[in-house]
């Protein structure tokens, strides 16, 4: 459309129309050892090793929008489920498998399904996961080991002695 109708004249004007950052709500993500799945949004799995929490009701916009027999527009495949407390976000989930990379930490295309990713791409959990992950790789440059060998009990300690919120 913008090609016949052009960007809009007054939004982002210094910029011909165009937004100097494109929002892309979901991209692909890491399939690492911890998957975060809608049981983890449930609290019908838990991580046994918190980094941080989510709690933003699992959500997807809808696939897309039709007309049902009776005349009614309907969306398909919108998804809106309640999250009932905060859960707590695995740490393995934001590290890839050690056979596919050892120094890389991932906070925000992390190992999830998409409904669970729905609940958890909030930018405040995002932060949080953030802070984690640097915390996490502070550890790994001063005990010289790779992100899958960070002590939990020394990153949870860590993780607390910075204020992060694990249950």
């Amino acid at each position: 459309m913008v090609s016949e109708w052009g960007t809009c004249k007054d939004e982002f004007i210094s910029d011909s129309g165009w937004t100097d950052q494109l929002y892309i709500r979901e991209a692909r993500r890491m399939v690492s050892d911890y998957v975060m799945t809608q049981r983890n949004c449930e609290a019908l799995a838990v991580a046994e090793d918190a980094i941080g929490l989510g709690a933003y009701q699992m959500d997807s916009h809808p696939i897309q929008r039709y007309v049902d027999v009776n005349g009614f527009v309907k969306n398909e495949g919108n998804v809106e489920a309640h999250v009932s407390a905060p859960f707590p976000i695995s740490y393995k989930s934001i590290i890839p498998k050690k056979s596919e990379a050892t120094n890389l930490f991932i906070p925000v295309c992390l190992s999830s399904s998409h409904i669970a990713y729905g609940s958890i791409r909030m930018e405040p959990v995002f932060m949080v996961l953030g802070q984690s992950a640097a915390i996490a790789a502070s550890i790994a440059i001063d005990k010289n080991v790779q992100a899958q060998e960070v002590s939990y009990p020394e990153l949870r300690a860590a993780l607390i002695n910075n204020h992060q919120i694990l249950k």
